[in-house]
């Protein structure tokens, strides 16, 4: 993961040569999370522009592979959850197909999720079963009309919209479903006092920079690294660059990047 530290040191000091004025921790904070947010988005495009890659016979293979790299960037972001009525607190919801009552149960999406992978019966008794993912409702509303494709306890369906919406009702299907997604990027704790490694994820907290009271000393305990993989420094810090009005040609970026992703 990303040094908070390091990237804020390196924007202060690229503010100061290009005269663009001191960068306090706040100005700093105040477009931390953003730029996290979309160097993030960058990797989830790249992924599909490997995979795309992948296709056309142009990527390389195993360890060297492009698509792999940004799939390992991914994983760290993939979390498995319960999706269940009681636990994310569902409404049960009636929907009506041909003028026939169908009933299914609609279930509130984790706060934190970016992109569902899968939805998936985890009941060892009852066999592994993956749900169909249907992320339109004119579609879903024809699978309801048909007798050959009407989801059924071994073919289950979920329609992907404001909320998850299970087919037939989840007590047909299985006590326990769950669902793997990717997460959205948060922040990491810092490792001990005077180290700069990433700890674990805080899943509540920005990536963010802290000060001790009265004082300008960095306070690393209560700072937050970025939960953003290490390649991905020379575009975060271009973001941040970018966003602060700092130069991005300047030489100081060129030499700084390559290091900091060395280490």
């Amino acid at each position: 993961m990303i040094s908070v530290v390091e990237v804020y040191n390196a924007i202060k000091d690229m503010a100061n040569q290009d005269q663009k004025g001191f960068v306090t921790p706040q100005i700093f904070n105040s477009f931390a999370a953003a730029a996290q947010n979309t160097v993030f988005a960058k990797i989830a495009d790249k992924m599909v522009g490997a995979k795309n890659l992948r296709l056309r016979g142009g990527d390389l293979a195993e360890s060297d592979s492009i698509l792999v790299k940004y799939k390992n960037f991914m994983s760290n972001y993939e979390k498995t959850v319960d999706l269940t009525q009681e636990s994310d607190g569902a409404s049960d919801t009636t929907v009506f197909a041909s003028g026939d009552e169908v009933n299914t149960s609609a279930i509130r999406k984790p706060n934190d999720v970016y992109s569902i992978i899968s939805i998936f019966d985890g009941d060892p008794d009852t066999g592994h079963k993956n749900f169909e993912l249907v992320y339109n409702t004119r579609d879903m509303a024809r699978i309801l009309r048909s007798n050959l494709s009407a989801p059924t306890a071994e073919f289950p369906v979920a329609l992907i919209s404001n909320n998850i919406e299970i087919f037939p009702d989840d007590d047909a299907v299985s006590e326990t479903i769950k669902m793997t997604y990717y997460r959205v990027p948060t922040s990491r704790t810092i490792i001990g006092v005077g180290s700069l490694a990433a700890g674990s994820v805080d899943p509540v907290a920005s990536p963010v920079i802290a000060t001790v009271a009265n004082s300008d000393s960095i306070d690393i305990r209560n700072s937050r690294n970025f939960d953003l993989p290490l390649d991905m420094f020379p575009d975060l810090m271009e973001e941040i660059a970018g966003m602060i009005g700092v130069n991005l040609r300047d030489a100081f970026l060129v030499k700084a990047a390559p290091k900091v992703v060395k280490k």
